[in-house]
């Protein structure tokens, strides 16, 4: 079984998807990591797995899975209208099976959950969600563009010692004494204003470097694109761009009963403030 890279058909290259892929960086190592830990998972499951897809936009991994694995039971899911066309499009012809309702409404035990670049625009809940359906020695696959490191010391510790991860307005609370004092006295703590500070520096720095490396070239769509992200998801309230730290994010997780098996950083030879796109293997604790 092969696990290279194929591009889907002609009708289904509509969208941006496929021009990502070679105009934003970390991307395309990002799809053959995660092929590859699928593949890998598969060969040591020994049977068919089921596979999902959770938020899998226009479904881009969804179809390379279902040609790499066509005995899986490959489930692609997306809600929003514009790209659920899309995927509809692309996985036309395969035994792909697309989900449209929220994924709280899912009950199917899966094998391996995968989340690859949707993780910072879905809710929190799916994270309790998708520890539910995993089977037994089941693999959630979480891959995702993180804002890169801007924890210090002190927010590190800070972050360690959290009861509880939640992003209120865009600052990020660590305990239910915070949550309470924002909800009885409006107070964002100035640890949580300074970190927010930090992350919009750090957002800063990656995107200048990704919208460079689009025009370099010569993809002035993605450049575009990534314009309009740079803007959103540098508002700090802005709810459709929230990119958190992999350091604040690994504690969510743990949080919400994932054991981290590996990590994999998908431009380890670049300086830390331009590792923006990890792949994570996590397990059920």
């Amino acid at each position: 079984m092969s696990g290279q890279l194929v591009a889907p058909p002609e009708e289904a290259q509509s969208d941006i998807t496929l021009r990502m892929r070679s105009g934003h960086p970390q991307i395309a190592e990002g799809d053959a990591c995660m092929l590859a830990r699928v593949e890998a998972f598969c060969r040591e499951l020994g049977r068919p797995p089921r596979i999902f897809n959770v938020g899998c936009g226009s479904g881009y991994l969804a179809w390379q899975l279902s040609r790499l694995h066509p005995r899986a039971d490959v489930v692609a899911h997306e809600t929003d209208a514009t790209l659920l066309e899309a995927l509809k499009r692309r996985v036309k012809g395969t035994d792909v099976r697309v989900f449209s309702k929220p994924f709280e409404e899912y009950q199917e035990p899966i094998d391996i959950l995968i989340s690859w670049g949707s993780h910072h625009h879905l809710p929190q809940s799916y994270l309790t969600h998708g520890r539910s359906l995993l089977t037994k020695g089941g693999l959630f696959l979480l891959g995702d563009e993180f804002c890169p490191e801007y924890c210090g010391s002190a927010d590190a510790e800070r972050i360690a010692g959290a009861e509880l991860i939640r992003v209120v307005k865009g600052f990020v609370l660590t305990s239910e004494a915070e949550l309470q004092a924002h909800e009885k006295r409006g107070e964002i703590p100035e640890a949580a204003r300074t970190l927010e500070k930090q992350r919009q520096q750090a957002l800063w720095r990656w995107y200048r470097y990704v919208i460079d490396y689009a025009m370099e070239r010569d993809h002035v769509d993605v450049a575009l694109y990534e314009l309009r992200a740079t803007h959103d998801d540098l508002i700090t309230s802005s709810s459709d761009e929230q990119k958190l730290s992999p350091l604040i994010v690994e504690k969510d997780l743990a949080l919400h009963g994932y054991r981290q098996v590996a990590r994999h950083c998908m431009a380890p030879q670049l300086d830390k403030s331009l590792q923006s796109f990890f792949i994570y293997e996590l397990a059920a604790a």
